[in-house]
């Protein structure tokens, strides 16, 4: 059993050192470990080619184009059964490498395209050379580490959430998450017993959650206002339902007096798109809006109108190159 712990701070720095003590939890109850440090690897935006989902289409791997460390921290997150994202939070969330790499596993990795995939190269008599790779519809489970220097919990409020878009698309099974605040106060986590005790115990509820079958394992960390997630982030618009941001799902908010209380269905819940369910349903959505798109009758005006922003001389900034390219430059249409 593998477990790989992701950093995405300064090395040797808070959350660093609360996930070293997490690892070494998981570590006494038996679990291979292993960490790397994100910020040492280059992995480059997500470009919006498609590339990988027209592969999904005509059922091969999906595997990413660009070339860099991607395929790396890929193959380590598909070989593990575990995995524990630690990340300071800068501007109330994570460090932007976090939704970088959501942003390119996202379609290349989303398990409900995959699946598609697979489905559609077993019905083909002439199949891509490469499929979807097999070990991408295992099941893992994942836990979140979160870190602030400010005392007040708000500056911090998407900083667990947002992590979320780092595991949904892989369809890893998250059971804990904690936040540490008031960092810049306490200095170094080494002087917060508590904070080490509690990501000791994060490490070790990985490692029994790893051990344990996939229709048994459940959440072990503290309950939230969704039933999901546990995130208290809610979308309120003017009526009933609400809707929590994460999972997608809505419910109906209730107020006793100063007490709130959010009601979401075990139908709804079900739908959540941290479920294969979710992500099925959000598979077809694309899959029908696409079809559609290919039969409006107005798409072979696109060309004709397009033409009014390609004329278009805005000056395009464009930094200074090796091979002497000026700042700036106007490009023609």
């Amino acid at each position: 059993m593998k477990l790989l712990g992701l950093s995405c701070g300064r090395k040797m720095q808070s959350s660093e050192v609360l996930l070293r003590e997490a690892l070494m939890g998981a570590e006494e109850l038996g679990v291979e470990v292993s960490m790397m440090r994100l910020h040492d690897l280059d992995i480059r935006p997500c470009k919006g080619c498609r590339t990988c989902t027209i592969s999904f289409i005509g059922g091969g791997a999906g595997d990413c184009i660009i070339k860099d460390d991607f395929s790396f921290l890929d193959d380590q997150l598909l070989e593990c059964d575990g995995m524990i994202l630690s990340a300071p939070v800068y501007v109330l969330g994570p460090p932007g490498i976090v939704k970088v790499i959501a942003d390119r596993r996202g379609p290349c990795r989303d398990v409900a395209w995959l699946a598609e995939a697979r489905r559609l190269r077993e019905s083909l008599p002439n199949p891509p050379a490469k499929g979807p790779d097999e070990r991408s519809f295992k099941k893992r489970v994942a836990a979140f580490i979160s870190v602030g220097g400010a005392t007040t919990p708000n500056w911090l409020s998407l900083g667990l959430p947002l992590m979320y878009l780092f595991t949904f698309p892989s369809n890893m099974t998250v059971i804990d998450q904690m936040q540490i605040t008031s960092m810049s106060l306490l200095t170094n986590p080494v002087l917060n017993p508590d904070g080490l005790a509690r990501a000791r115990r994060l490490g070790q509820n990985v490692a029994k959650a790893m051990h344990q079958p996939a229709e048994d394992v459940r959440w072990m960390g503290d309950e939230g206002t969704c039933p999901v997630c546990h995130s208290d982030l809610l979308t309120v618009k003017t009526t009933n339902p609400v809707e929590c941001p994460i999972c997608g799902i809505a419910g109906t908010l209730k107020v006793d007096g100063d007490r709130i209380s959010v009601v979401f269905g075990e139908e709804e819940q079900k739908r959540s798109r941290l479920y294969m369910a979710g992500k099925v349903e959000h598979c077809v959505e694309i899959r029908e809006n696409v079809g559609m798109s290919m039969r409006r009758p107005d798409a072979f005006d696109i060309p004709k109108r397009m033409e009014k922003y390609e004329s278009y001389g805005v000056p395009v900034l464009i930094p200074p190159r090796k091979e002497g390219r000026p700042p700036a430059k106007t490009e023609q249409g």
